[in-house]
């Protein structure tokens, strides 16, 4: 899924869905929480690469790329945060899409690696891909690669569980086998 949640009203009815879902169907949710953690660790251990990265390419940038419109995070984002036991970040709802990211700070962004909106995690920018490419062997850098591409991975496997698992969740309505209910 790759569902937005452009505003703060789409953000706060998504995390009130996938929180019911999870309290109604927990004992289904169990592999997608294990995959959350999973890749919760594998993020936080790419963390200090990235970050020794960042720290010194984006506040040499003079154009802002986390801009507010990326700060709200997708479904899959709120699934797999849920799953991990975390809670999204406030979101202020008077701020213009296109101003800066409202959890962008004077070090970066404010919110931790492992709860950002997923697109705000993977996005490297040409002139910090080149920082990454020029400090770092071709292993190292295969290496990195190789793990963003594992977590990618993981994330749909998690997105799969999640949707298998609800779906599994089905009732027949009232013994009509072609009407059903969820949750």
């Amino acid at each position: 899924m790759k569902n937005n949640c452009n505003s703060a009203e789409s953000l706060i009815r998504y995390m009130k869905d996938i929180e019911d879902g999870f309290t109604q169907h927990e004992s289904r949710l169990s592999k997608v929480k294990y995959l959350a953690l999973d890749i919760s660790s594998e993020m936080e251990s790419l963390n200090s690469f990235i970050q020794r990265h960042t720290a010194v390419v984006c506040p040499e940038c003079s154009s802002v790329c986390c801009i507010n419109r990326h700060s709200y995070h997708t479904f899959d984002d709120i699934v797999y945060i849920h799953a991990i036991g975390e809670k999204i970040p406030l979101h202020k709802a008077d701020i213009d899409h296109a101003a800066p990211c409202q959890f962008l700070g004077d070090l970066g962004c404010t919110i931790p690696r492992t709860i950002r909106p997923y697109r705000c995690n993977w996005y490297f920018c040409a002139s910090l891909l080149d920082h990454i490419t020029e400090h770092n062997s071709n292993r190292r850098y295969r290496l990195f690669i190789s793990l963003l591409q594992q977590i990618t991975g993981k994330r749909q496997k998690l997105m799969e569980e999640y949707a298998s698992a609800i779906k599994s969740a089905v009732i027949p309505r009232l013994g009509k086998s072609d009407n059903f209910l969820y949750y």
